[in-house]
């Protein structure tokens, strides 16, 4: 009996090497704050790519996607902020919001000549709680859509972790 604890731990939190899955998000970015030479509410473009390559459950509402890729934001002058995603987390919970996480780390770059950056980099995508009927990634751009109730981008930088925040329009995504 002393076993059946560890045993059922040992399943809930058990990664699994899922078939690989490929997937690219595209997306506006409306600033909400000024950022070196980028004033508030400037248009930035957005590219997520990634892989995802194994799948873990963090929880029963959490079922989070080792991954490799990108996350890259860029302005019109050129100047650009890229990050490489580890994981994708997917959440579906009926208390507060069905939502997905695109987390990326090494954050680099030179977005409104602003050189230094600090971990994460965050593209979150919400939707109304029980939208998610399942916690696999979104395959189709119909998919991607019904996270729609909010969709909010940041990045932090070094001074005092100031966040560079933004709201996500015209996103469109698919996952093969």
């Amino acid at each position: 009996m002393k076993l059946i604890g560890p045993i059922i731990a040992t399943l809930i939190t058990a990664s699994s090497a899922a078939a690989q899955t490929d997937c690219t998000v595209s997306f506006d970015v409306i600033t909400a704050k000024d950022h070196g030479a980028i004033a508030a509410g400037s248009v930035l473009k957005g590219t997520v790519t990634f892989t995802a390559n194994e799948e873990y459950r963090q929880d029963v509402e959490t079922l989070s996607y080792l991954s490799n890729g990108t996350t890259q934001l860029t302005a019109a002058d050129g100047t650009q902020v890229t990050g490489n995603i580890g994981v994708v987390h997917v959440v579906r919970t009926p208390y507060t919001a069905d939502y997905i996480s695109i987390d990326a780390t090494g954050v680099t770059g030179n977005l409104g000549g602003v050189g230094s950056y600090e971990d994460p980099m965050l593209v979150t995508l919400y939707a109304a709680p029980l939208t998610l009927e399942t916690s696999a990634l979104p395959a189709t751009p119909d998919d991607w859509s019904l996270l729609s109730k909010r969709r909010m981008f940041q990045v932090h930088t070094p001074d005092t972790m100031a966040i560079l925040p933004g709201t996500i329009e015209n996103l469109t995504g698919s996952c093969e």
